[in-house]
Parts: structure tokens; sequence; C-alpha cells
């Protein structure tokens, strides 16, 4: 009888082992965590043979770095392989694998929940059930951002990001809105409070895609950043640059305003991230979460 609580203790030992150690020690592959609407930074060196990966079931093109790295960036020779990857606020909490196609490496991604906080705040009433009069527009506008955050175009960014304008946060990225008491959308950005007339400047080198005045956004502009990245600019007081413009970072996109749908004077920063919502105040952290792949 002595040897079966040794061979039970052995037993429960390695079904600890087999189900609870982390994903990297079951398979060798480097391994990171993401929270909600986080990204991440995945390289190669230059002489890789990765040309795209697969995650949470999409195939992602790397791009190559043009300049030396900086900021975030930085450590990269110019011809490396990058990309960057977005992980969307409603994603489910999980392990995940990323997978280099070309070349058969693996990586783990394990996705961490984030708490959300709930916004409740008072509109004027047709900011919440528009009359019938306004829908057709209200498409409109809907499908025109649409095709602008669907556009593709390499990479234009090697340097860090800047905050397009400093002050307090009232409104968290990803909060759960309730407006005049009914529950609406998540909130997809970051609600900054700053005087209006602040200025408000691009957060990085990159194209304007879109610039103009919209129902729920009132004066918006969305600027391509390539690799799939937008930042978004709403609710400015009015608007310094044209569809179609190159503009480096820090350069002056318009006025913090109080244009569509707001309580007062405030700028809606967001920032998409190939068709995945991110927190954009992440952009200008100095080291954003890496995941360097060896070369093969």
């Amino acid at each position: 009888m002595t040897g079966r609580p040794v061979l039970l203790f052995i037993l429960s030992t390695l079904l600890l082992v087999l189900f609870f150690s982390p994903a990297e020690a079951l398979s060798g592959s480097p391994t990171i965590d993401v929270v909600q609407g986080g990204f991440f930074l995945v390289s190669e060196p230059v002489n890789a043979k990765g040309r795209h990966i697969l995650f949470l079931n999409r195939k992602i093109a790397f791009e190559r770095l043009q300049k030396p790295g900086k900021g975030p960036f930085r450590g990269l020779k110019p011809g490396s392989r990058l990309l960057v990857v977005g992980v969307d606020l409603a994603q489910k909490p999980g392990v995940y694998s990323l997978k280099v196609m070309e070349t058969g490496k693996t990586a783990t991604v394990r996705i961490v929940s984030r708490k959300f906080m709930v916004s409740r705040l008072h509109v004027r009433s047709r900011f919440v059930s528009p009359p019938p009069s306004l829908l057709a527009r209200i498409l409109r506008e809907r499908r025109i951002i649409h095709d602008a955050l669907s556009r593709k175009s390499p990479l234009l960014v090697s340097g860090a990001f800047i905050l397009p304008l400093k002050g307090r946060v009232t409104h968290d990225f990803g909060a759960i809105r309730i407006l005049n008491g009914k529950p609406m959308s998540r909130h997809l950005g970051e609600d900054i409070d700053a005087p209006e007339g602040t200025p408000v400047l691009a957060a990085n080198d990159g194209k304007v895609v879109l610039a103009g005045r919209f129902y729920y956004d009132g004066n918006m502009v969305i600027v391509d950043h390539g690799g799939g990245l937008f930042t978004e600019y709403l609710h400015l007081r009015d608007i310094r640059v044209h569809p179609g413009e190159r503009v480096r970072c820090g350069d002056l996109v318009g006025h913090l305003g109080h244009t569509g749908r707001v309580t007062g004077p405030v700028f809606h920063y967001g920032a998409v991230l190939a068709g995945n919502h991110v927190n954009p105040m992440l952009l200008s952290d100095r080291s954003w979460i890496s995941l360097p792949l060896s070369g093969r």
C-alpha cells in the first residue's frame, strides 16, 4: 500500500505539468502576453525567408523597414522584416498560436483580459436615435470610413509615435457606453480633455486618407501610417490637412473642438490596425511588446 500514494503523487504532478505549464514549456516556442486592445511587433532578420504569418485565422504580410529603426523599432536594421499585429478589444482571452507560413516557425500569444469601464453620458437625443431623414447620410459616412481604413500601403514609419496632445483622459478606450440610459457600441478610442483650440498633431509620419465632417465624429482626420496602421482624430474644431497629403510626426492636423456627438470640447484619439481597434495610447510607449524571430 505504501507504493500507491507515491504513484498517485507522481501522476498528479505530471498532470499539473501538462495542463498548467506555460505554452512555451510545452512547445519551446517564444511566448508573449498581450492585453485585449493591445498589439505587438514581430520582426525577423534581413535574410529571413518568412513573408507572412498566420494568426487568429488572419494572413498578415511582413513589411520591410526602410530606415534604421528608432523608438519602438530601435535595434532593427534597414531591410529587416517586421509587422505590427493588433488584438481587437473584443478578442476572447486565451492562448493562441502564431506561425510563419513559409518557414513553419511558431510562437505563442497569450491574450489577457482587461477590465473596461462603464461610461454613462447624456447627449442630444438626435445622436442616440437619429431621425429617419439622416439614416442614409449615416450609412454613407460609415462606408466612407470603412473604405479609408481598408486601404493597404507599405510601412511609412520607422520611429517613435507621439501623443497628438496632452490632457486628461476622460473616456477610456473600450468603455461600455450608456448614452441617455441606452446601451450603445463600445468606445473605440481615448477621449482627452484640453482647452478648446489646443493644437492636435500627427502622431507619426503618414498619409492623410480622410479629412471631412461626419455626423457622429464631427470634423475627423484619418492618417495612414502603412502596414495596416491608422490613427484617427475626431471632434476637431477645424481641419488643417487634406486627403492625399503627406504628414510628418508632429505636423498640425487641426485644433481641439466639440463637433459631432460630444458633450463639450474634447479630442477623440483612435487607432485601427488591420481592422482591429487597439488602444492608441500604447502607440507612444517607449517600448512595444516585441516578438523577435530568429532567421531561418
